[in-house]
C-alpha cells in the first residue's frame, strides 16, 4: 500500500530526531544552550530527553554555558513573601522569577536571601527555639529559583544569646558541592564563638572549633551574614574600627584575618573608613567599596610577587545625596550596582559613568542583588 504524505512527514521527524538523539556530544550541546524554563518542558518529550535533563553531566554542561550570559537576581524589599527578579548587568528592567513562600516557615520570619552561587541561592530566616528565650537559631535554605526546588538544611546547634551568622562557599570547577559556616555561641559561654560547617556532600553538620573573630552587625545585613565569596574564600567585615579587619575563611576551613586599607599620603584623614563599606567580588578579586559624603572609594586586594596588599582603584564622584541611603553594592562583568533607599544606580567602569534608575517602589527595604546564573542543580 501507498504510504500517505502525513505518514512520509511523520517517518521523516522519526528519523531526524533520532539522528540528533544518536549524536548525543551535539544533542547535548544544543539543549544545554537553552533556557532552564524550555530545558526543563523538553523532559517530556520523550524518555531519552528525560534521562539526559536528569544527567548530572548535562547539568554541569549547561552551568559552564550558563556562566557565559549571567544577569543579577534582586529581592527589592522583604515581606512576607519573597520576591525575585533577574535584571541583566546596566539594565533596570526586571523579570520576574519566582515567589518564595515555604510552608514550614513562619509567617512572622522574614525570609532573606543573602548568597548566590551555580545558579543556586542561599535564603535564611529566623528559626524559634522552642521552650528557650536564651537560645536562637536559623532556618537555612537553599534554593533554586529556576527549577523552584526548595532544599531546607538541617538544625544547626542552638546558639545562646547570639544570632547565628553564616556564609556559603562553593565549588567552581568539577566540583559542585557547597559549604554554609555557621557561626554561633555555644552553651551558656557568653562572647565565645565556634563554627560548624555544612557540606552539601555528606549532609550534616560538623564543628571545627572556635574562631579568631566573627562577622560585625551591620542594620543593612540580617543576621551578620553580609559576606563575599572569592577565589576560595569566603570574607567577612568583622570590624570598622582602626585598623579595621575582615574574617576569612577557604574551602577547608582555614581561618584568618586580614586589615582593612589604609588611607595615607595624599588621602585626607577624614577620608578613612566609614560605616558604609561594602565587601564585592569584582571581576575575580576581592574589593572593598567605601562610601564618603561626596566621594566613593574602590580598592583591590592584589597580589603582589609573593604577597596580597591594598592597591587603591579608583575615587568616584557619588551620585548619592546625604538621606539616600546605599542598602545593597554587588559588581557583574565591569558593572557596580547600588541599591538605595530610592533608586538603582550602576556605575560603569570602563567608561566611568553613572547609570540611574527610579524604583517603581515607594522605598526599598532590606534589598539584596547579587550575581546570578541559571542551572539545574539540585
Amino acid at each position: 500500500m501507498a504510504e500517505t504524505k502525513a505518514q512520509r512527514l511523520r517517518s521523516v521527524r522519526a528519523a531526524t530526531l533520532a539522528d540528533v538523539e544518536g549524536a548525543d556530544t551535539a544533542f547535548i550541546n544544543i539543549l544545554s544552550r537553552l533556557p532552564v524554563k524550555s530545558i526543563l518542558s523538553f523532559r517530556t518529550v520523550s524518555k531519552h530527553w528525560y534521562d539526559s535533563i536528569r544527567n548530572k553531566f548535562f547539568a554541569k554542561q549547561q552551568l559552564t554555558i550558563s556562566r557565559d550570559k549571567p544577569c543579577f537576581i534582586a529581592c527589592p524589599r522583604v515581606g512576607t513573601m519573597m520576591k525575585l527578579y533577574s535584571m541583566e548587568p546596566g539594565s533596570f528592567r526586571k523579570r520576574h522569577l519566582i515567589t518564595l513562600d515555604p510552608d514550614d516557615r513562619n509567617d512572622q520570619d522574614i525570609m532573606y536571601m543573602v548568597s548566590s552561587f551555580n545558579g543556586l541561592i542561599c535564603c535564611i530566616n529566623d528559626n524559634d527555639v522552642s521552650g528557650n528565650d536564651d537560645f536562637y537559631d536559623l532556618q537555612i535554605r537553599i534554593i533554586n529559583p529556576c527549577t523552584r526546588e526548595i532544599f531546607l538544611l538541617p538544625q544547626g546547634t542552638p546558639s545562646f544569646r547570639f544570632e547565628p551568622a553564616i556564609g556559603v562557599a562553593y565549588g567552581t570547577g568539577n566540583n559542585l558541592d557547597y559549604k554554609v559556616f555557621r557561626f554561633f555561641c555555644p552553651g551558656d559561654k557568653e562572647r565565645f564563638f565556634e563554627c560548624e560547617v555544612y557540606h552539601s556532600g555528606t549532609g550534616v553538620w560538623k564543628n571545627i572549633g572556635s574562631v579568631p573573630c566573627i562577622p560585625m552587625y551591620s542594620h543593612f545585613s540580617p543576621f551578620r551574614s553580609s559576606h563575599v565569596f572569592v577565589g576560595g574564600k569566603i570574607y567577612w567585615l568583622s570590624s570598622l574600627d582602626e585598623p579595621g579587619e575582615i574574617l576569612s575563611v577557604d574551602f577547608e576551613g582555614i581561618f584568618s584575618v586580614i586589615q582593612l586599607p589604609i588611607y595615607q599620603g595624599d588621602h585626607k584623614e577624614e577620608d578613612g573608613i566609614t560605616e558604609g563599606s561594602y565587601l564585592i567580588n569584582y571581576q575575580g578579586d576581592l574589593s572593598i567599596v567605601i562610601l564618603h559624603p561626596e566621594d566613593i572609594d574602590i580598592w583591590i586586594w592584589e597580589k603582589n610577587c609573593e604577597n596580597y596588599s591594598w592597591e587603591h582603584k579608583c575615587r568616584v564622584k557619588s551620585p548619592f545625596s546625604d538621606d539616600d541611603l546605599v542598602l545593597s553594592i554587588s559588581s557583574l562583568k565591569n558593572h557596580i550596582s547600588y541599591v538605595t533607599e530610592r533608586k538603582w544606580c550602576y556605575y560603569n567602569m570602563d567608561t566611568r559613568r553613572w547609570k540611574k534608575g527610579k524604583t517603581d517602589y515607594a522605598r526599598f527595604m532590606k534589598t539584596s542583588m547579587f550575581p546570578f546564573t541559571e542551572s539545574l542543580l539540585p
